[in-house]
């Protein structure tokens, strides 16, 4: 059986009102070597039902249902069946633009690169409305050694280009080869399944095209969710990320405040179990966690936002902490468009 060129995962959860839509962007590419691997995970709508009439019509397609456990482990599942050379990862309610496919073939037949980063559309959704869409560019660049892209890491992790798997095409040999996994998370996996790639790359190539359309509910984000061990995760993040490199520690440190910001907003939304005092509690176990104290010592300054989460968490007033949580809870939830442009400029 001739291997395809890509093999293209996509996790799917409810997803009948989308996943067509999302397909037919995949099915309509110039480039068409791929494979076309759906898990659909655990779905409670019609989601099998609509993947599997589009099998009928493309031997490309191929869906594997399995009870529900989450996006990182549909992946696994999906990579674990996965043939091709190279590896691309994909929601089941977003898009690809017209001939992005193509793109990503032409830069890996002239470069041979370990990982492609690519630009993306960004559109925040309100109420199932586009409230706003921008574009993240990235600069055209050539890396060719991992000590040169350890060095280009945290620049690129603070245009928001790295902690996300949609805009990137992985070699599944070096997958496969060092075991690398989606841990069983609800949050920070994409970050760690990222992080634990790039310790065995070489070449890196980013690209300044638009390859990715992503869509995402504002008031519904994950940062407005409360999942238990969701600090947790951030912290493993960041532990990990200063084993890899202690290249720019000091936005790195930057970046890990504002990823536990996001862990402490959720206390506010009606699905969190805490009582006042049990949020309280909360908050002050995050201030006084030593990768914390920590983050907050090496924290960069630089720019108006990061200086005051810095004096925020070094305060380790947990009441103030709750106070301008509440705010950017009740903000992101008003106004999905303003707290993204906030996110965007931190």
């Amino acid at each position: 059986m001739r291997q395809p060129y890509f093999s293209i995962i996509m996790p799917a959860y409810n997803a009948a009102k989308s996943i067509e839509q999302t397909v037919n962007s995949i099915l309509t590419q110039k480039w068409t070597d791929f494979e076309l691997i759906i898990v659909n995970d655990g779905s409670t709508d019609a989601t099998e039902q609509v993947v599997q009439n589009l099998t009928y019509t493309d031997s490309r397609i191929s869906l594997k249902t399995i009870p529900n456990g989450g996006p990182g482990n549909a992946r696994n599942i999906g990579i674990q069946q996965a043939t091709g050379q190279y590896l691309y990862l994909m929601d089941a309610d977003d898009g690809l633009p017209k001939g992005a496919l193509k793109i990503y073939a032409a830069i890996l037949e002239e470069s041979r690169p370990d990982l492609i980063v690519s630009s993306y559309a960004l559109n925040v959704m309100d109420k199932g409305e586009v409230a706003e869409t921008r574009e993240v560019i990235a600069e055209n660049q050539l890396i060719e050694s991992n000590e040169a892209f350890l060095q280009h890491l945290y620049p690129l992790m603070n245009q928001q280009l790295m902690y996300v798997i949609w805009n990137k095409v992985y070699r599944l040999n070096i997958i496969q080869e060092n075991q690398i996994q989606f841990p069983p998370y609800s949050s920070c996996e994409d970050r760690l399944f990222n992080i634990r790639y790039y310790k065995h790359v070489e070449k890196v190539k980013v690209v300044s095209d638009v390859l990715y359309r992503y869509s995402f509910e504002g008031r519904h984000s994950l940062t407005n969710k409360f999942l238990m061990n969701k600090f947790d995760t951030f912290v493993e993040f960041y532990v990990e990320l200063k084993k890899l490199t202690l290249n720019h520690l000091d936005g790195s440190s930057a970046l890990f405040l504002k990823g536990v910001m996001s862990c402490i907003i959720p206390v506010h939304s009606p699905e969190c179990p805490f009582t006042f005092k049990q949020k309280l509690s909360y908050i002050k176990t995050i201030l006084h966690h030593p990768e914390v104290v920590q983050a907050t010592k090496l924290s960069s300054k630089e720019g108006l936002m990061r200086r005051a989460m810095s004096l925020l968490f070094k305060s380790k007033s947990k009441r103030l902490v709750y106070i301008a949580s509440r705010v950017m809870y009740i903000v992101s939830n008003t106004s999905p468009k303003v707290i993204e442009k906030l996110k965007g400029n931190f």
